[in-house]
Formats: structure tokens, C-alpha cells, sequence
């Protein structure tokens, strides 16, 4: 993991991932895993795909919310059975979502675009400040949980 990351940069990838090709989660994750050098690769972008408009257009949570809660769970997250370190991972989870719900009232897909057309570009750019507020979330966390300084 790299000891310090810009924010300017990673709000400029993840703007330029949502508006050619990647949807909002693989976005996040992508950029997120580049800039932190989380280790997590094509195969994360993959796994995260299927997130976007709330878990597949069912109405669930914003695929941002789930790209940077899959990037807390890469740095945070436990992978032996019974490990009580899974608290930790839930806690900063809550917290990212929080900061989401502090900002928007929910973090629930449809809840959020509720005013916008799908196609509609307005709902492209509002969208896009969602990923912002979740890669900013993620780096707050970073910077005080791992030491990553989240410089401009």
C-alpha cells in the first residue's frame, strides 16, 4: 500500500471511469485499488459489476457505496473464519455509509436519482459527485485508520 494518495488525481480517474465505460462501482473500485495499490485487479472491477443501480437495477445500494465498502473490505476485512476483526470492517463500513447518508439522505440507488431521467446527463454529473463523496470517504478513513496521506 502507497503512503500517500491525491485526491485531485483520484477524483479525476473517477470521473473519467464513470463517463467512458465503467459503471459507478467499477469505477470506485478501480480507482481506488490503482491509487491505494490495493492489490485487487481486473478481478475486483469484475466482481463489482454487477453492483451498479442498486445490485443490478433492484433498488439497493448506490454501486459507489459498494465499490469503496468492497475497497474498506480488501484493506479491513478478515478472511479466516470467526476472526473477530470483522468489526472493525463493519464499523468503517457504517461510517462510509453515514457520510453518504449525512450528505444525500440515503445511500439507496433509486432514492438518490429519483429526480433524473437515467439518461439524462444531470443525472451522470450528479452521479459523479456521489463517487466523489465515497473516494473522499475511503480516503478520510485511510489517512486515519492506515496512515495514507490524502494530499491534493
Amino acid at each position: 500500500m502507497v503512503k500517500e494518495v491525491s485526491i485531485k488525481a483520484m477524483l479525476k480517474d473517477v470521473q473519467e471511469n464513470f463517463t467512458t465505460g465503467f459503471m459507478c462501482s467499477e469505477s470506485v473500485i478501480d480507482v481506488l485499488d490503482r491509487h491505494y495499490e490495493l492489490g485487487i485487479g481486473e478481478e475486483g472491477i469484475a466482481l463489482s459489476t454487477g453492483f451498479p443501480y442498486g445490485f443490478g437495477d433492484g433498488g439497493n445500494v448506490c454501486g459507489g457505496v459498494a465499490g469503496a465498502t468492497m475497497a474498506l473490505g480488501k484493506v479491513f476485512g478478515r478472511t479466516v473464519k470467526g476472526d473477530p476483526s470483522f468489526q472493525k470492517c463493519l464499523d468503517l463500513t457504517r461510517e462510509l455509509n453515514e457520510d453518504i447518508f449525512k450528505k444525500y439522505k440515503t445511500a439507496i440507488c433509486p432514492e438518490l436519482i429519483h429526480n433524473y431521467e437515467f439518461d439524462d446527463p444531470e443525472r451522470k454529473t450528479f452521479c459523479t459527485g456521489i463517487l466523489y463523496d465515497c473516494i473522499l470517504s475511503f480516503a478520510k478513513i485511510m489517512e486515519r485508520e492506515c496512515g495514507v496521506i490524502a494530499g491534493e
